[in-house]
């Protein structure tokens, strides 16, 4: 009986333990990170005018230690166009304006480089966010590695990192100077016009911890995480989760309004995880990521009628649309299924991201309601999540609700 009374405290004690360690877990929020994510921006590059459209990122160091943050501009086919390391000392906090980076080549005060970017890689970096390709004068790469955009858009990480050195998740040995301590935080302004009109709307930038957290730069340490936001760009198989980065979900319930009364307009800003790591060419190559197919969708209006695209889907069903891997700004009238017969102006989507890359698990995803109303309000937030990135995969076809 004593036996068993000690045993049975033993599993008491093994559970209360389990769930102390507030660092273990797969759920996002807005806390000290190691990693940062700007799941979309839009910067005009045009000739100057009153008010052109650009996006403002803050980047806040909330410990009394000097922290470098590597800051790694990405095409929206998720090829890393340009990075910049960036110092911040105890407390500090930096800003930085996309297009005075993109456009005039001024890189924040704080960057470990001196001066502008050269003239070539200007020239090739406008080409890139504008056609998709490079010029070849700066940046080898000439193959087509993202869309072709009126505008610059695409997405941006920011890592805490042991050094200075110019480099990203893609070049070798980035990740023995990857660190893990969570003292990042940010957010993002986003500057536009639309409708003739000019809107300003932001909010937090995505904030991945890493689980553990500390220890020195590219040490490998077991962590509880099944699965890491750099994963698929680990070079070796049995380090697979060294990055110690929390996954992101794959499926969300973002509410939308359009038309009514307020003439609101919802958009959704999406970020997906590429089937590939984003490569000029080869197997890894970033025009894979070009158009990428939605496991399910299913909207919703205010009395609970729904139409539904997907994969699965039975016969009746419209077929699902694509969106690129990095980011993009989808219009729900265009991209999502249409509205039902009830005409009502708003209700709310059930959204399944995962692109099927991997039959493991689920791809990693993002997705932010952008609302605008006439004649100059606008809003974001974050769509709510059904799980985390630890969650089961959501199946296509089965019932909507809370993933465990």
């Amino acid at each position: 009986m004593k036996a068993l009374v000690a045993a049975a405290l033993l599993l008491a004690a093994s559970a209360r333990a389990a769930t102390t360690n507030n660092d273990d877990s797969c759920d996002i929020a807005v806390q000290p990170a190691a990693t940062l994510l700007l799941p979309y921006f839009e910067v005009d590059l045009g000739a100057a005018q009153p008010a052109p459209t650009t996006t403002l990122i803050s980047i806040q160091n909330v410990s009394a230690s000097p922290v470098t943050a590597n800051v790694t501009v990405w095409t929206d086919w998720a090829y890393p166009a340009l990075n910049f390391p960036i110092q911040l000392t105890g407390y500090d906090v930096e800003g930085i304006d996309l297009r005075d980076v993109l456009k005039g080549g001024a890189l924040p005060s704080s960057a470990c480089a001196s001066g502008p970017l050269s003239p070539g890689l200007l020239d090739d970096l406008h080409s890139l966010f504008i056609t998709g390709k490079s010029t070849g004068a700066s940046i080898a790469c000439t193959a087509q590695v993202g869309g072709v955009h009126a505008l610059a858009t695409g997405y941006v990480t920011i890592d805490v990192v042991a050094g200075c050195s110019a480099t990203n998740v893609t070049s070798p040995g980035y990740f023995s100077t990857l660190r893990y301590d969570n003292v990042l935080t940010g957010d993002y302004q986003q500057l536009g016009t639309a409708q003739g009109r000019v809107y300003a709307s932001g909010g937090p930038l995505v904030h991945i911890r890493a689980i553990p957290e500390g220890g020195a730069a590219g040490v490998v340490m077991a962590t509880q995480l099944p699965h890491t936001f750099y994963e698929r760009y680990m070079p070796d198989p049995l380090a697979q989760h060294a990055d110690r980065r929390q996954p992101l979900p794959s499926a969300f319930a973002p509410r939308w309004i359009s038309g009514g009364t307020t003439g609101f307009n919802t958009n959704l800003k999406i970020w997906r995880e590429g089937m590939t790591t984003g490569s000029c060419a080869g197997a890894q190559r970033a025009g894979s990521n070009s158009e990428m197919v939605i496991s399910e969708t299913v909207r919703f209006d205010e009395h609970e009628n729904a139409t539904v695209t997907g994969v699965l889907c039975s016969i009746g069903c419209l077929s699902p649309p694509g969106l690129p891997a990095a980011s993009s700004v989808s219009s729900i009238s265009i991209r999502f299924p249409p509205l039902s017969i009830s005409g009502d102006p708003g209700g709310w989507l059930y959204i399944n991201l995962d692109n099927q890359s991997t039959k493991t698990r689920s791809s990693q995803n993002w997705v932010i309601v952008s609302m605008l109303a006439a004649p100059a309000y606008a809003t974001e937030a974050t769509a709510p999540a059904l799980g985390n990135g630890c969650s089961t995969a959501a199946k296509p076809g089965a019932r909507i609700g809370p993933l465990p």
